[in-house]
């Protein structure tokens, strides 16, 4: 199984594999369930983020953009890692993977093990409703009107809802689940990640973001600190493909920009 992933990897990067070649490997741990961050289109979602070798080879979205990006800065040979998000920590320093690239954003609770690179992509909390619905123009009107809205239930996202001024606010535990309410109508209006929001806006035309998000974050590669050569490795290519205008090309690309 793991010479079947290091050929995959080699094919994401639009590699050929090449007699005698000894590329350093990069094992990346990633949550494959998880658009447009990384997924296989038009797939239901499964029960774990196990892949086959033919399903790693139709994965797509940012951050396998990114991590080809950066696997060949470091002249690296990828092999991904399928994960659970809420797992990605506790595995990195249980040594299952190298590095996370998978929609991760530093916290104040993570472990002190963990550094991690300059962003890789910007994102932030934004308020969103369906489409056809003109009644918030700015934040502030949801508390005003008392609306009904939704959150995943994430330290982050409790600790923006303070920026809303009131409502009524409830959990859902799936994004699938918080979506699919907002747009039969019980809630008014969700809370959730600017970049998943203007995907989804771009590709399916059904919902708006309203006024400017609560919050201004970005995506990481984490890693050991006892990595500290590997790190410095990551730090130089993350600042040379932001430099460079590739990373804002990706972001760009997969906000239907």
């Amino acid at each position: 199984m793991r010479a079947a992933l290091c050929v995959v990897s080699l094919a994401l990067l639009g590699m050929r594999p090449v007699a005698g070649a000894d590329l350093p490997e990069l094992r990346v741990g990633m949550e494959t369930r998880l658009p447009p961050w990384a997924f296989v289109p038009d797939q239901p979602r499964r029960p774990t983020p196990a892949m086959s070798p033919t399903e790693l080879q139709e994965l797509t979205g940012l951050d396998l953009d990114v991590m080809r990006a950066l696997a060949a800065r470091l002249k690296r040979m990828p092999v991904v890692v399928p994960t659970v998000w809420y797992e990605l920590e506790k595995d990195l320093l249980a040594g299952k993977f190298d590095v996370i690239l998978s929609a991760w954003t530093p916290s104040p609770g993570m472990p002190a093990a963990i550094g991690y690179s300059p962003a890789y992509c910007d994102w932030g909390l934004v308020v969103v409703m369906r489409a056809d619905d003109d009644r918030a123009k700015a934040v502030a009107d949801l508390g005003r009107q008392n609306l009904r809205v939704g959150h995943i239930d994430d330290p982050a996202v409790k600790h923006s809802l303070f920026a809303l001024g009131g409502g009524s606010f409830e959990v859902r535990t799936t994004v699938r689940e918080l979506f699919s309410d907002l747009m039969a109508g019980r809630f008014d209006a969700v809370v959730y990640d600017s970049l998943y929001v203007r995907w989804r806006a771009s590709r399916q035309h059904d919902v708006r973001v309203v006024g400017e998000p609560l919050n201004r974050l970005g995506y990481h590669v984490g890693l050991r600190r006892v990595d500290s050569a590997l790190g410095r490795e990551i730090d130089a290519a993350i600042r040379a493909l932001r430099d460079s205008g590739e990373l804002a090309r990706i972001q760009a690309h997969w906000e239907g920009r």
